[in-house]
């Protein structure tokens, strides 16, 4: 499922390559995940154009310039693809199969399309009034943004530490805390913090704390700078793969040997997802 970083990076490029252009007309073979209905969706976008695109959570915001907006939630395997007449037949698009699942599309005035891949078909995309986007519940939900500057590392050391006596991996993914967090940059942060993530939160200091905020953060960032992890499905707008894998250190690396010891990487099981560490780097 994409994560802060991927969806970022959707973002991202959506504003820069979508911004301004006018929405001409609307398709969808899967109208089921148009809501509130296919025709009640392309009644509010048809015709308007696009103010700017930001990221609420893991959730794609288009804001359009007649007080509507667009939500959009990429869920497992969902992804945007920008088409004009000069890229449409780029390889990226024609030979890499994760691209072929279109069941979306916003067609524009100028003939650019914004294509909606989506392989599992859980993502959807939702018109709504822009001052209750927040009100959905499924943002209004969510707690701090991992990258917001309003969260500080005490701030992050607080949320956390009024949960009591907690395992502090599980804990990190709980959206409602710090939103942004997920599977993938919670091992790694908690790698590079080099805490194990069986520790319980009232036993780290306040210097665990501070490299933990410190972790993550940097992670998500260096991520988003490499356009997210491509762990198997995720594409950018121009099809093509993030190139974070690359720097892993952990995930999914169980059995092969730490890049900084040479122990072996352990995987467990916690709260229904996996974790993977070093035990020898993370105490």
């Amino acid at each position: 499922m994409p994560e802060l970083p991927e969806v970022q990076t959707v973002v991202s490029q959506l504003d820069k390559k979508i911004s301004g252009k006018r929405i001409a007309s609307v398709w969808s073979d899967w109208q089921k995940k148009i809501y509130p209905s296919f025709k009640a969706f392309s009644e509010e976008v048809q015709g308007a154009r696009v103010k700017g695109v930001r990221r609420l959570g893991k959730h794609v915001v288009i804001d359009l310039d007649n007080g509507r907006s667009i939500v959009a939630h990429l869920k497992m395997t969902g992804h945007f693809l920008i088409k004009t007449k000069k890229n449409r037949k780029q390889l990226a698009f024609t030979e890499d199969r994760m691209n072929g699942y279109i069941h979306h599309i916003l067609a524009f005035a100028d003939g650019t399309t914004a294509e909606f891949s989506d392989m599992r078909k859980f993502g959807w995309l939702r018109a709504l009034p822009t001052d209750v986007v927040e009100a959905l519940p499924s943002i209004a939900s969510l707690g701090i943004d991992a990258l917001s500057p309003a969260l500080t590392a005490e701030k992050f050391r607080a949320l956390f530490e009024k949960r009591g006596h907690r395992l502090i991996a599980p804990l990190l993914l709980e959206q409602h805390i710090v939103s942004g967090i997920g599977n993938i940059y919670r091992s790694e942060g908690l790698f590079l913090a080099g805490i194990l993530p069986d520790r319980l939160t009232d036993s780290l200091s306040r210097a665990e704390w501070q490299k933990l905020y410190a972790s993550l953060r940097r992670v998500l960032r260096q991520a988003v700078k490499l356009r997210g992890t491509s762990d198997g499905d995720f594409r950018d707008t121009d099809g093509l793969a993030g190139t974070f894998q690359k720097t892993l250190h952990v995930y999914r690396r169980e059995g092969l040997p730490c890049k900084k010891c040479g122990t072996i990487l352990k995987r467990k099981k916690m709260g229904q997802r996996s974790v993977y560490f070093c035990p020898v780097c993370q105490k």
